[in-house]
């Protein structure tokens, strides 16, 4: 074994060695694949950082407890909303119009509540303008 690399080993063992030191050590384990102890270290410790890891414990009896707390929330949702389907069905839409002048009206009483925003909105528009006078007004002294 090479003095440096022998130099090298003994500050990686004494945990004093730099990445790019380690880095030399590994990539002269690998050109020698000795039998030496370093070397199946080396070679062992490259294998073990390539795996994937595997899964991850889990309990037995959380896996089934987790089924049965699915099932059981399946089966609340399922009786919740079974009432509703059916009101549904029973009671008609409260805006269905079956005859064109109440229609109309309906429609009429709509655009007119939205007309009336929007103009509420206009005023607030004109409150704005006169700021932006007073903002001119203040930047041109």
């Amino acid at each position: 074994m090479d003095l440096q690399i022998e130099q090298l080993l003994e500050k990686y063992w004494r945990g004093e060695t730099s990445v790019a030191e380690e880095q030399m050590i590994k990539a002269y384990f690998q050109q020698h694949p000795e039998t030496s102890l370093e070397a199946s270290y080396f070679e062992k410790l490259n294998t073990e950082a390539s795996k994937k890891p595997g899964r991850s414990f889990e309990h037995p009896g959380r896996r089934k407890r987790r089924i049965w707390l699915s099932v059981a929330a399946a089966i609340l949702i399922g009786f919740i909303s079974i009432p509703f389907i059916i009101n549904s069905e029973k009671s008609p839409e409260p805006y269905a119009v079956q005859d064109p002048m109440e229609a109309f009206e309906v429609t009429r009483a709509s655009l007119q509540m939205v007309s009336n925003g929007l103009n509420k909105g206009k005023t607030y528009s004109k409150e704005l303008t006169k700021f932006n006078e007073a903002k001119q007004i203040i930047k041109k002294q």
